[in-house]
């Protein structure tokens, strides 16, 4: 049931970042909310992990927000996603959306013909230190929604590794 709440939180969200390049807090709250009581019917335990979780997500996205990696809204957004799946699901889900961005990334650079700048002022990045000087223009809640199906996908469909 977590994976269809975050799945479809995250669809919304994407399709009002790419339509107005916000996530209203009503929808990140809410979806915060949910997560906490859901894990309520669990009991005190894994309701405060949830929310460790989330608030963990937070301080760590507020500071990606900072260096201006990521907008608000996106900040919030994944905070209430990693409270909703909780810890240690949340490092997956954190890994498909991280990889989602990535190709969001690549894929808009390589539409506007900026592939290879993005590449060299990345590697400049990495050699020096230091981040995005501006707010990027991609709606990162597309790759939010985009990671969110890939961590609900792997989580009905696990894949098995079998050695001969």
């Amino acid at each position: 049931m977590l994976v269809l709440v975050l799945v479809a939180f995250a669809a919304v969200a994407a399709v009002i970042d790419v339509r107005s390049r916000r996530i209203p807090n009503v929808l990140t709250g809410a979806l915060a909310l949910s997560g906490l009581a859901i894990h309520l019917t669990q009991g005190a335990v894994p309701t405060l992990i949830a929310l460790a979780t989330m608030l963990a997500a937070f301080v760590l996205g507020t500071l990606a927000f900072q260096a201006g990696w990521f907008g608000g809204g996106d900040v919030k957004l994944i905070a209430g996603a990693c409270g909703l799946v909780s810890y240690p699901d949340c490092l997956p889900l954190l890994a498909y959306i991280l990889a989602a961005g990535a190709a969001l990334a690549l894929a808009s650079a390589a539409r506007e013909g900026r592939l290879v700048e993005l590449i060299r002022s990345t590697a400049i990045i990495a050699a020096h230190g230091g981040g995005p000087s501006r707010r990027s223009p991609l709606p990162y809640g597309v790759a939010i929604a985009a990671g969110s199906a890939g961590y609900a996908l792997a989580t009905f469909l696990p894949l098995t590794w079998t050695t001969p």
